[in-house]
């Protein structure tokens, strides 16, 4: 007779066949619970997994695959020929394994500075999708663009793609777009730069984070205008800087405030060229002061020269960065503006090319390199003086934009008339001081109309209410229904 594998002293588990868990995991959990306990001994012999399955009432492949997951963690051993054994049990298998309950992470404390500014950036339209449409601010005219002539060129550029157009390049950017970037800041903003000291990155956005993160460490003050770009503002705060709200007047930075409040700050954030939102330009004599005190201070001067070629009369007024004689003029420039946003290409002109070098170096860190089709396509479309005439199409239509949304805004309901300017691509509209701006913003939203208050862009010094409207990517029968929505709900809300 064969030898009987002795009864082991234990039910049959209490199966919940309709259970999330599975039922083999149910038998597992069942029997490693009996060996922890102690109601299975080491060293015992289980009987055979036909006999359990039948003593139990359940299919074999579910004691099988229990008894497999229990051999893989050390709860059973087989030994061949004789069976399967209860192990001697090591210390690690005296408790059952901890229950994974989940839990919600804790708040980091303290939140990082780029956590704050992320949280604190007040305009989501900057972060989210959203339609074209009027008024929507610092928009070129897309229906304008010359897709025919980019869309020749960059079947020439697919073309003739090489192998060493695949691979990694130059972080710094194409090397023929430096070229023909310097050339043409050159002649038109009166920028004294070589190549070498250009930096393509993808976006001012990343410009200015990037300038932000090799210039400045945490607690360093800036002097920001205020109202002034709000974007700008979030990346110095990313970084831990402290900022030190400058007034703007009709000539730009209020520069007798800052020397007075704040003379140690270690970079300004000036648009001095067209400021931004309201639109004056720096005298002269205030960019002499100020080109004075860096030097002095051995502080950095941030340029944002991001609409500056689209002056409607007379020449651009030159760069700050070509008065500049010590080298502490950093000046950013954009092709969002002038061609289209979705580009993402803009450039950094640093004083000199070892800096050039450290900022190229600092982008590796953010994403290793643009995109590089895009650059040869636009290499090609300034070589080849697309760019320029496109330039000069723009100025024109640009100014005749602006004059007819002023005349459309006459017939509104406004304390003083619309803050026009020969340059640009949005103008402010006074709002009644009873009115809140926000409120009149979110008003407009309802009606489809996109119209950011003079109060989102501000820090500290507060200014009349007012709306910034962006009119250029806008046709005149666009603006004229905006126009009279506009109208309308100034005449509810008043």
């Amino acid at each position: 007779m064969s030898k009987q594998a002795p009864k082991i002293d234990l039910p049959g588990p209490a199966l919940e066949r309709k259970a999330d868990l599975p039922l083999h995991q149910q038998v597992y959990e069942h029997i490693r619970q009996a060996i922890v306990d102690g109601r299975l001994q080491p060293r015992l012999r289980l009987p055979a997994t036909r006999m359990l399955a039948a003593d139990w009432g359940i299919s074999r492949n579910i004691v099988l695959l229990a008894f497999e997951q229990l051999l893989l963690e050390g709860y059973l051993v087989a030994r061949t020929g004789s069976g399967t054994f209860v192990a001697d049990q090591p210390a690690r298998l005296s408790a059952p394994p901890p229950r994974r309950v989940p839990v919600k992470p804790a708040e980091p404390t303290p939140r990082s500075a780029f956590r704050q500014a992320a949280e604190a950036y007040v305009l989501p339209r900057n972060t989210e999708r959203e339609a074209i449409r009027p008024f929507q601010t610092s928009l070129p005219s897309l229906r304008d663009f010359p897709f025919s002539i980019w869309n020749r060129l960059a079947v020439q550029v697919y073309r003739g793609l090489h192998i060493q157009h695949l691979g990694y390049g130059d972080a710094a950017g194409h090397g023929p777009l430096r070229e023909a970037i310097a050339r043409h800041v050159g002649v038109n903003r009166a920028v004294r730069c070589t190549p070498e000291q250009v930096v393509i990155v993808q976006g001012t956005q990343q410009a200015l984070f990037l300038t932000a993160s090799l210039l400045l460490e945490p607690g360093d003050a800036y002097w920001m205008e205020d109202p002034g770009y709000p974007a700008a503002h979030a990346s110095f705060q990313a970084v831990g800087a402290v900022a030190c709200p400058v007034p703007v007047g009709s000539q730009g930075l209020d520069l007798d405030y800052a020397l007075t409040r704040y003379p140690r700050a270690r970079l300004v954030y000036v648009t001095p060229s067209h400021q931004y939102p309201m639109g004056g330009a720096m005298p002269y004599p205030v960019r002499k002061r100020l080109l004075d005190w860096a030097q002095q201070r051995n502080a950095w001067i941030l340029e944002d020269d991001y609409d500056s070629e689209l002056r409607f009369s007379g020449r651009p007024l030159p760069s700050l960065q070509g008065l500049d004689p010590a080298g502490r003029v950093i000046y950013v420039g954009t092709f969002s503006k002038t061609l289209f946003p979705a580009l993402r290409m803009a450039y950094l002109i640093l004083p000199d090319a070892e800096m050039a070098r450290l900022f190229a170096r600092g982008k590796v860190l953010l994403d290793r390199q643009g995109p590089v089709v895009e650059q040869l396509i636009l290499t090609k479309f300034m070589e080849e003086g697309h760019f320029g005439r496109h330039i000069r199409r723009m100025q024109q239509l640009y100014e005749t934009r602006q004059n007819g949304l002023l005349d459309m805004l006459k017939a509104i309901p406004t304390p003083h008339g619309p803050l026009g300017s020969n340059a640009g691509m949005n103008l402010l509209v006074r709002l009644p001081e009873s009115l809140d701006d926000r409120a009149v913003s979110a008003e407009l939203a309802k009606e489809g109309i996109i119209a950011p208050p003079l109060s989102n862009y501000t820090l500290e010094h507060r200014q009349p209410p007012a709306l910034l409207l962006g009119y250029a990517a806008f046709t005149k029968e666009q603006m004229q229904t905006a126009v009279t929505r506009l109208g309308e709900v100034l005449r509810r809300m008043m």
